[in-house]
């Protein structure tokens, strides 16, 4: 691997450890974070790696650098909610999220997407139902994903892309466990084959219905899965 890329893997994984010790410390928007060289103890990497990381993290709104003083959290930071507290709302917060921007994908793919956007979209439902696929789960997890980010790009709004590629790296565990179920991923299908149609009509109302109608529909599905597995008869037969 090129130099440049260990690199940049290095910082983007020192800038997730950073997040998790924000939160893991408790700490409150205006407060001071470890110094570079108390981070560089910490991780045990460069100073050039941590500045890197407290740049991105600057650029993301979520610390502020003041000379001669130190990093501070942003006064107006809000940590993401846990989503593995089963006692908190966390997943409940980032599926809200997921439907809200999902939704308004549909609603603008109804209105933007070309023919070639909807063949590309066509393509990746072929993958999701070929026969014998359930044998491979990440072939699964990839059509399922590229349906989505397919969609969302046809829209030509690379903002909205990226919120969803950032909520949905949270809820990646679950959604991935969910459609290698062969039923999870009929179910997911199934919404795909209503999606694509509203897309087809060019009906935008129609396609953020659907959308919605698919997410509350693998929600659902997950919960029963999730049940599924921490079942009595389960836990007795491993």
């Amino acid at each position: 691997m090129p130099m440049h890329l260990r690199a940049k893997k290095l910082t983007e994984l020192l800038i997730d450890e950073i997040k998790v010790l924000i939160e893991a410390d408790s700490l409150q928007p205006g407060d001071k974070i470890p110094t570079e060289q108390e981070l560089m103890r910490i991780f045990k990497v460069s100073r050039t790696c941590v500045r890197e990381a407290l740049s991105v993290l600057r650029q993301e709104g979520i610390v502020d650098i003041i000379q001669g003083k130190g990093t501070f959290l942003k006064k107006h930071y809000t940590p993401l909610p846990n989503i593995d507290d089963p006692t908190s709302s966390g997943l409940a917060h980032f599926m809200e999220s997921r439907k809200i921007i999902e939704s308004s994908l549909a609603r603008l793919a109804a209105k933007r997407a070309s023919k070639t956007d909807l063949e590309a979209l066509e393509d990746s439902l072929r993958t999701l139902e070929a026969d014998g696929i359930d044998a491979f789960p990440e072939k699964v997890i990839q059509a399922d994903l590229d349906f989505h980010y397919l969609l969302a790009r046809s829209t030509g709004n690379p903002v909205l892309l990226h919120l969803l590629q950032e909520v949905d790296s949270h809820l990646q565990a679950g959604r991935s466990t969910t459609i290698t179920f062969p039923q999870g991923r009929k179910k997911a299908l199934e919404g795909h084959r209503r999606v694509l149609e509203a897309l087809r009509k060019k009906d935008p109302d129609e396609a953020a219905l659907q959308m919605t109608r698919h997410i509350e529909e693998i929600e659902k599905a997950q919960r029963f899965i999730a049940v599924l597995q921490t079942s009595p008869d389960k836990k007795r037969t491993e």
